[in-house]
């Protein structure tokens, strides 16, 4: 096989789904792996498609360690440390980006040693790469179709008053902070519809704590917890995205033209080797985005939260403006990133 695709579960398989049926259209042939038995894919029906699942952990790792393909697609770290296992009949590893935040920093130090080919998102991305591995790593600079696909399904959802509190997983999450309880409390003060969206990963993580935050909100009608695999309805839906560290608010943000709120607390480090006050924090794509495509979010300025959401009403096409110009500063291939993904995978099998 030319192109085989691994998903590792059906939120991943949202992902990839406008770029394989991009691929499919273009008559490219692809094998779909995945581990979870709901994917989206297997119900699927091409002829240019063949769809495998493998839910067992061992079989999986047979599979895998014994694979022949000339370019294998994902978009998990860890390749090679633990679930899948690299096979030495595949030629090419191939990295592309389901989210913004830092290879570098926000994954475990050698998440990502085992990729041959990065799908390259922005210049930050590619300098990144570069840093972390010198020339022995294949970039292709192509963009992220995610923002791409996220603008171009607006018109399908009518915006709502709702509030989108969408914080990332694990120890440094915004979920052990008193400063999210604190602006939850605000905004159901002020009668405002919340949709709470933990990560995926926190409903594995953070349970406990996500269970003390439903309880304790349990009393206010207009607080619901967002569970849907995909998130574009919900990010088109609401009219503010407020998170910590998650890659959500930059997809949000540059998508629909508008401010994030970042509740200010210790970026998310998840590479051992990298410390608090390390210089390379403030080189990460997430750290850069913070006040460009929005607002960092002190416990002082939780009082005036409906200032602060007010003034993203009234100053809409300053912020729409300079989101913008964050995007065409950093971003490859604008508006048509999708399009360069899709050729630059069919050079890579021909």
């Amino acid at each position: 096989r030319n192109v085989i695709f691994f998903s590792e579960s059906n939120n991943y398989s949202f992902f990839f789904k406008p770029l394989v049926y991009l691929l499919l259209k273009k008559n490219i042939k692809i094998t779909y792996v995945t581990a979870d038995n709901n994917d989206l894919f297997l119900s699927y029906k091409n002829q240019n498609l063949k769809t495998i699942c493998i839910s067992n952990f061992f079989l999986l790792q047979y599979f895998f360690s014994n694979i022949k393909c000339k370019n294998l697609i994902l978009t998990m770290p860890d390749l090679g440390n633990g679930i899948i296992n690299k096979s030495p009949f595949c030629k090419n590893y191939i990295y592309i980006f389901h989210s913004l935040i830092s290879i570098n920093v926000a994954y475990k130090h050698n998440s990502f040693n085992n990729y041959d080919i990065f799908l390259s998102p922005t210049t930050v991305h590619t300098k990144e790469i570069q840093n972390k591995f010198g020339n022995s790593k294949k970039i292709i600079d192509v963009g992220y179709p995610k923002i791409e696909d996220l603008k171009n399904k607006i018109h399908l959802y009518s915006e709502d008053n709702s509030i989108l509190i969408a914080p990332t997983w694990g120890t440094d999450s915004s979920l052990y902070s008193e400063n999210l309880i604190n602006l939850i409390k605000k905004l159901a003060e002020k009668r405002y519809q919340i949709e709470f969206r933990p990560h995926p990963m926190s409903f594995k993580k953070d349970k406990k704590k996500i269970d003390e935050i439903l309880k304790k909100f349990k009393w206010y009608s207009k607080f619901n917890i967002n569970t849907e695999v995909d998130n574009n309805k919900v990010f088109i839906s609401s009219k503010v995205l407020i998170t910590d560290w998650s890659g959500a608010a930059m997809e949000f943000s540059l998508a629909k033209g508008k401010p994030s709120l970042f509740i200010n607390t210790n970026q998310r480090i998840r590479n051992s080797k990298i410390k608090k006050n390390d210089k390379i924090l403030q080189t990460t794509f997430e750290y850069l985005c913070r006040n460009e495509i929005g607002i960092v979010l002190d416990q002082d300025k939780i009082e005036n939260i409906d200032k602060l959401l007010n003034d993203f009403i009234v100053n809409s096409n300053f912020y729409k403006n300079k989101i913008l110009n964050f995007k065409n500063k950093y971003f490859f291939n604008n508006q048509i990133s999708l399009e360069k993904s899709a050729l630059k995978i069919i050079e890579l099998i021909n």
